[in-house]
């Protein structure tokens, strides 16, 4: 074939017709073929064969090359968020992790764990499965503040990671809409740095969520009788989460009448799943009734009723005002967490109308979840500062689902930038809140002291740890007992290597109390802040007060503080007594004794010596 015959196909090629289907993707499928054609100089007709070199079957191959060339993992953008998110998440929960000095609520749970490991006495209701892994973790690690909290910080670190359970339930940007605000969180971090059992039971609470989505896409025995040990664990890990099942219950009941009342096949379902698989139901009831006995009573050592009630009536009877919670709530969620504010209002709004197909079972779940929660922890009176979580963890969820609705619609290149900017403000809270202001500082000025709303409690001051150390150091060496006064759990773990003194008058050092016993030797007496707190007004909050709070979180109001004294016993010196020197007379008369005594002795040994020996 010459070469003007080759060109002249070539050209031939490049105005073949049209196919009689006038689709465009068959166009310019069959455009793509020919300018490859065109640029490969493939002949028409012919068959093409690659210029590659052909490996015969029989070649030896080289085991050292093919693993070194196996691909391992297609790194993608949404796997490359994922990367950075969980590194995130285990610097910021586990960094400086024991800087912050145990509050008084820690310091009881650390003194349980402590009890547990070194005494063998068993852990007590509500929380007694979580009590026995903070003594695991004391007894892995140590004694320390960081060991105290290792656990909450794990709990932490999971409760981000957890949203990859809900990425086909909520879509991939919702997943990792969720896991950014609970990461970024100012309040979920600090707590979860702190050794407070809300992290670990909405923990549990979010795996029994997780199971139970996936028994309803396919269910197996073994999801079954793991769903029935989760629902046992979570209702025993903590009181707050008897609320948490409650509000499942309610988000259960509502859908499940829901879908009843709109007709269709949903019964008929139920009641083929209800005869395929309700052995193991049974079986998993069980189970999670036993376990949730067990660990709430104690392990049996208490009844289970008085347990139950106590837990119950713990959640709402406390001496706090009834507007206390609310406030505290409410300028928490202002102040720190106004990312997943917004973002759950856009969930909200998202379910309800329908956006981008949104309305989904779990989708209307979590708004009743997050709904109930809200209501129920900001009006109750016995509100703690650490039960914020419980309505942020569902509202992340909630704005999860919001997020996904958006990243679905047009306006999306538009409204991410908005969002960027809210989660670098919280990032900046984040960091403010967890690493710079870790706790009350006695030395600054009482009218401009940095506060943070976590205080609302009891928070142990900066330099408590070194105080107690060096009063330790100044008493008698060694201190081997204490004698503390009040019930201050923070000074109890702080001194928890001293044995406690049956009386004050035979200890070594005295913990809060101003005066020694009569007789008691006073060797060195120390005075300091042993917790601050305060109870912020917000009626005298103004717009430059706020704006100072958020920027420097500069208190716009004087903190109250506890303070402590400790004595330490004098050391004793060592007396040194000795020997009078005798009189010169005695003296005398001694040696003159002592001359006549060996004269005599002389003496008698010479007669001895001269007396004549008998004959035998």
């Amino acid at each position: 074939m010459t070469a003007a015959t080759r060109i002249k196909l070539r050209l031939s090629a490049l105005t073949i017709p049209p196919r009689p289907n006038t689709d465009r993707r068959w166009m310019a499928a069959d455009l793509k073929t020919d300018r490859d054609e065109w640029r490969l100089g493939i002949e028409p007709g012919e068959r093409h064969e690659s210029s590659a070199p052909r490996i015969p079957a029989n070649a030896r191959r080289d085991p050292a090359y093919e693993r070194l060339e196996r691909p391992v993992m297609l790194i993608t953008v949404e796997r490359l968020y994922w990367a950075i998110i969980a590194t995130y998440t285990v610097v910021s929960r586990c960094a400086l992790l024991g800087a912050r000095p145990l509050a008084s609520s820690e310091a009881r749970q650390a003194l349980a764990a402590y009890e547990t490991i070194h005494l063998g006495a068993i852990p007590g209701p509500p929380a007694a499965w979580l009590q026995l892994l903070n003594a695991a973790m004391l007894g892995a690690f140590g004694a320390s503040d960081v060991a105290t909290r290792l656990l909450a910080a794990l709990s932490g670190i999971a409760l981000v990671l957890i949203a990859l359970a809900f990425r086909r339930s909520i879509g991939r940007a919702g997943a990792l809409a969720m896991a950014t605000m609970v990461a970024l969180s100012p309040s979920i971090t600090y707590f979860s740095r702190s050794a407070v059992t809300q992290g670990p039971a909405l923990l549990a609470a979010l795996a029994v969520m997780a199971l139970f989505a996936a028994n309803g896409r396919r269910a197996t025995p073994g999801r079954i009788i793991a769903l029935g040990c989760a629902i046992g664990l979570a209702l025993s890990a903590d009181a707050q989460n008897l609320v948490v099942g409650a509000a499942f219950a309610l988000g259960l009941a509502m859908l499940g009448i829901w879908r009843l009342a709109a007709g269709g096949k949903g019964w008929l379902r139920m009641r083929i799943w209800w005869q395929q698989h309700s052995a193991m139901v049974l079986l998993a009831t069980v189970l999670a009734i036993a376990i949730w006995a067990a660990a709430l009573c104690g392990f049996f050592t208490r009844p289970f009723l008085p347990a139950l009630a106590a837990a119950l009536r713990s959640n709402w009877a406390a001496p706090a005002a009834s507007d206390a919670g609310l406030g505290l709530c409410l300028a928490s969620l202002t102040f720190y967490e106004f990312l997943i504010v917004i973002a759950a209002l856009i969930g909200a709004l998202a379910v309800l109308s329908n956006l981008a197909g949104v309305r989904s079972a779990l989708a209307g779940f979590v708004l009743i979840w997050t709904v109930a929660a809200a209501a129920f922890f900001m009006m109750t009176p016995a509100f703690s500062a650490a039960w914020i979580i419980e309505i942020l963890i569902p509202a992340g969820a909630l704005g999860g689902i919001g997020i996904e609705a958006l990243s679905r619609t047009r306006g999306w290149s538009v409204v991410f930038y908005p969002f960027a900017a809210l989660a670098l403000a919280t990032l900046y809270i984040q960091i403010a809140t967890n690493f710079v202001i870790v706790a009350p500082d006695p030395t600054e000025a009482p009218w401009a002291r940095h506060a943070l709303l976590f205080w609302s409690e009891a928070t142990t001051a900066n330099g408590v740890r070194e105080a107690i150390q060096q009063m330790v150091a100044a008493g008698p060496s060694p201190v081997r007992s204490a004698w503390i006064v009040d019930d201050a759990p923070v000074l109890h773990w702080y001194l928890r290597d001293l044995s406690p003194a049956e009386t004050p008058a035979g200890a070594d050092l005295i913990a809060s109390a101003n005066q020694a016993p009569a007789g008691w030797p006073i060797g060195a007496r120390i005075s300091f802040d042993l917790e601050s707190w305060w109870h912020p007004d917000f009626r005298s909050l103004s717009a430059r007060r706020a704006i100072r709070f958020i920027l420097i979180a500069r208190g716009w109001q004087r903190l109250e503080s506890r303070e402590v004294t400790i004595l330490t016993r004098a050391a004793r010196t060592p007396t040194t007594i000795y020997a009078p020197a005798p009189p010169a007379s005695a003296a005398t008369n001694t040696s003159g004794l002592t001359s006549i005594a060996q004269g005599s002795a002389s003496a008698s040994t010479a007669s001895v010596a001269a007396s004549p020996q008998p004959t035998p």
